[in-house]
């Protein structure tokens, strides 16, 4: 089992997640970049080397005390993919994707547009990356794609 220490220097190790001492001399560490609401990646780090990572991804029924995993037992290899996992997960905005995501749609003729996501909006590029069109949702960039004869790649 690992202890307080090395738990707190893998958790440490992030450069996105900021320690919080809490009550009892256990310590928070919070991802301000959060794309939702929770921030909190590990709760209550304490002293006997328990804490409790965010795994608010996973349905309630597999997780323990309000979205978090207990990782008492855990090795350090564990405890980095439940740690990556939650921030992964805690990057997205709420409709799953980053800014940035991109998908590339040709149609028939070999022309290539890009879909990409740049919160709120979905963009329509030209490959070089000129605006083709601005959408609300990612629904309507498709169809627009479709109607125009292009493919998803």
């Amino acid at each position: 089992m690992l202890s307080f220490e090395e738990k707190k220097a893998i958790f440490d190790s992030y450069p996105e997640l900021t320690a919080t001492p809490v009550s009892m001399n256990r310590v928070n560490y919070h991802f301000e970049g959060s794309a939702i609401a929770k921030t909190m990646v590990v709760r209550f780090l304490h002293p006997n080397g328990n804490a409790l990572i965010y795994a608010g991804y996973m349905p309630k029924e597999e997780t323990e005390k309000e979205g978090y995993i207990s990782v008492l037992e855990a090795s350090e290899a564990e405890i980095r993919d439940l740690v990556d996992k939650a921030l992964e997960y805690l990057k997205k905005k709420e409709n799953g994707y980053e800014v940035g995501y991109q998908e590339l749609w040709t149609n028939h003729y070999g022309e290539k547009l890009i879909l990409q996501y740049d919160h709120p909006m979905w963009a329509v590029l030209v490959e070089n990356g000129q605006i083709e069109g601005i959408f609300k949702s990612k629904e309507a960039a498709e169809g627009y794609l479709m109607d125009e004869g292009f493919l998803e790649e």
